[in-house]
């Protein structure tokens, strides 16, 4: 963990505070906490030396750099960077289904007497 007063960020390397292969929700809430500790404005997310990035790994981390940049205080811009292409390919995947499932489809099911369901069967 790096801290740039003078720029206003702060650098975490994940293989150096986490893992070099990432498979779990949790790095999410572990992030959470060290990037709530701090108080910059900017918090850049370091994969060096990173292998491996599961799905749900990259969907829980992708949720929370959307939570701190949606924040109104205490609001935190996260980036991503030195990520092989293995992990920038999962987590662009992961993003690009986050943001296509996003569309909310329209579900306005038909009401139906249960009475004239067994009607329409009978005949």
């Amino acid at each position: 963990m790096k801290i740039n007063k003078s720029q206003n960020l702060f650098e975490i390397s994940i293989a150096k505070s986490l893992a070099t292969i990432i498979s779990s929700r949790d790095v999410a809430d572990v992030l959470e906490q060290m990037i709530k500790k701090t108080d910059t404005m900017s918090v850049i997310l370091d994969f060096t030396d990173v292998k491996f990035v599961s799905r749900s790994a990259a969907h829980s981390l992708l949720l929370l750099k959307a939570r701190f940049e949606s924040k109104v205080s205490n609001r935190k811009e996260i980036s991503f960077i030195n990520a092989e292409n293995d992990v920038s390919e999962m987590l662009r995947i992961v993003a690009a289904n986050r943001a296509y499932s996003t569309k909310e489809s329209e579900f306005s099911p038909e009401k139906v007497d249960i009475t004239s369901l067994l009607k329409k069967a009978a005949a």
